[in-house]
């Protein structure tokens, strides 16, 4: 079934309607050929003409697009139809639908389809003698654009929304105010009728989901948070956006900012450019039966409170649906609406309706508990999201990652972190939440754990004597490539201890080593870390102290039987 889902229309003024009849041309010929498409916001041109064929522009410094598709003309049983091309006028701010005059005119809006003529003087020549009083008073051209990617162009000529065309659509803006814009039409299924006195057929209203909550998944680092959203939120048909907050993220870079537009002649504007919050909750909004997720990771590394700003308020989501004085919204969209003109006009279309976040907009962030000192949530902000502790085990993870060993030490990657972490949880005494500091079952990769064999025994001297070689420039063309096969080895090799190691050092043991660390013996990471590159097998962990690499060895044979 081809429905209705957008509708651009454009009140004619005098000046258009000269330009449409070749009238008051200037004496040397030339003069404008098209028609105005200003006092129409570029993005909802932009996405009035998403199926159209675009084209860069020959305006020098125009970073605007040419938008060209072939417009049916709306009731014509014979499918006449011709192109349109909409353009970015030069050294202004709008567009233009171009070559629209006496002879080029889209036959849509031509005598023979009974669009308006103006008066003629006595010679018989158009003339606009009268401003083309009660001729063009409610003249509007309008495009309307279907479900099958098609376009039909049409008018109207009147001033009060015929009878038989549906209410409570939206259609009553084009009848309205200055009577040009463009009507997305997306909370009622519109069906799409040929004919040139009612295209509108029957209309069903579209149920919108009702999915949207705030989810904050926290836990230790590696804990699996990114995976439980993947893999328990976001369904195949699921439209997801993700983005990272940081300490230099801010509302502008959340919500949007206004920025400079600088046109082809050098001419300035200033345009509100919307942000991801913003186009998120646009696309939601526009597509009521499509499920949408915005993912915030390390939402607590960013000073969330400001980022949100006034947003922050329609985080409070409806829960029931009231008896008496319900509001109409769907359960999940934000209870409570907030004016931002900005952000309506792009997701609405203008100023006026009040912000809400839409009940089929989840928004889930995730909060590595070790980093809860970086910014603070509040009680405020984080009441108005459900909390969710994503426990660290190995109860769901692959068990080719859980039990693959880790390079050639004989141990586990399972077995090493239930160890690690039972120590960081029992060592308490000068350590806060030690418990954040603890090793994620998804804190490595499976990659990290995979030894590469070609680096060989780097205890053997081979590594250092190759070194000394290429240092004192006498290294052979076969050396150098046993040089860098070792080289390229060590650096796999390295992902382990200097990503685990380094973090117990310098982190989850910080100021209690010797908690965990044979100190008496390394006193520095760059030691640890060369301990652990220079042996082989169980004795990797010799930097460990003795009942560490016992325990991980017991806890090891345990596992086997």
């Amino acid at each position: 079934m081809e429905y209705i889902d957008r509708i651009f229309y454009r009140k004619v003024n005098p000046s258009d309607f000269k330009k449409l009849y070749d009238i008051d041309k200037p004496e040397g010929g030339g003069g404008q050929t098209y028609l105005e498409a200003a006092g129409i916001s570029n993005i909802e041109i932009v996405d009035f003409l998403s199926y159209a064929e675009i084209t860069d522009s020959p305006l020098s410094g125009e970073e605007r697009s040419i938008y060209t598709f072939n417009a049916y003309v709306l009731g014509d049983e014979k499918g006449a139809a011709d192109f349109l091309e909409f353009a970015p006028r030069k050294g202004r701010n709008n567009y233009r639908i171009s070559r629209q005059n006496l002879k080029y005119k889209h036959p849509a809006w031509s005598l023979d389809n009974g669009f308006p003529e103006p008066n003629r003087d006595a010679d018989g020549n158009y003339t606009s003698e009268g401003n083309f009083d009660g001729i063009i008073d409610n003249l509007v051209i309008l495009i309307i654009r279907t479900t099958y990617r098609k376009y039909y162009a049409s008018f109207i000529n009147t001033n009060i929304m015929p009878a038989e065309w549906p209410q409570s659509i939206g259609l009553e803006d084009m009848f309205a105010s200055e009577r040009r814009g463009v009507i997305r039409i997306f909370e009622h299924r519109v069906e799409f009728v040929n004919s040139m006195e009612n295209p509108f057929g029957k209309v069903e209203k579209i149920k919108r989901l009702e999915t949207g909550c705030n989810v904050l998944l926290y836990g230790v680092p590696g804990s699996g948070k990114s995976w439980t959203i993947e893999h328990e939120y976001c369904k195949p048909d699921t439209k997801v956006d993700r983005l990272v907050f940081h300490p230099d993220y801010t509302y502008s870079d959340f919500i949007g900012q206004i920025l400079p537009v600088v046109s082809g002649d050098g001419q300035v504007s200033y345009e509100f450019t919307a942000g991801p919050f913003t186009n998120i909750l646009r696309d939601a909004y526009l597509d009521p039966e499509t499920e949408y997720i915005l993912v915030i990771e390390e939402i607590n590394r960013g000073n969330a409170p400001a980022i949100f700003g006034e947003v922050f308020q329609l985080l409070d989501r409806k829960v029931e649906i009231l008896e008496e004085g319900d509001d109409g919204f769907p359960i999940g969209t934000s209870e409570y609406g907030i004016t931002n003109s900005n952000i309506a006009k792009i997701v609405y279309g203008g100023i006026s309706k009040k912000v809400r976040i839409p009940s089929n907009l989840s928004i889930i962030g995730t909060m590595n508990t070790s980093d809860q000192n970086v910014f603070t949530l509040d009680t405020a902000f984080q009441r108005r999201w459900e909390m969710r502790l994503i426990e660290n085990n190995f109860e769901n993870v692959d068990q080719k990652f859980a039990k693959a060993e880790i390079l050639d030490t004989g141990i586990t990657w399972e077995i090493f972190c239930k160890e690690i972490n039972d120590i960081i949880v029992s060592n308490n005494v000068r350590m806060s939440s030690s418990e954040d500091k603890r090793l994620g079952a998804y804190f490595v990769r499976l990659r990290d754990l995979e030894k590469d064999p070609k680096m060989g025994d780097l205890s053997s001297g081979e590594y250092d004597d190759l070194r000394r070689k290429e240092s004192a420039g006498v290294i052979s063309d076969d050396d150098k490539i046993r040089l860098e096969e070792i080289r390229d080895a060590m650096k796999k090799n390295r992902r382990f201890p200097e990503k685990v190691i380094k973090y117990l050092w310098d982190d989850a043991f910080k100021f209690n080593r010797e908690v965990i660390f044979d100190t008496n013996e390394y006193r520095d990471l760059e030691s640890v870390i060369r301990a652990f590159m220079y042996a082989e097998g169980i004795q990797r962990f010799g930097m460990f102290k003795q009942n560490i690499v016992d325990a991980l060895q017991n806890l090891e044979s345990e596992d086997e039987e």
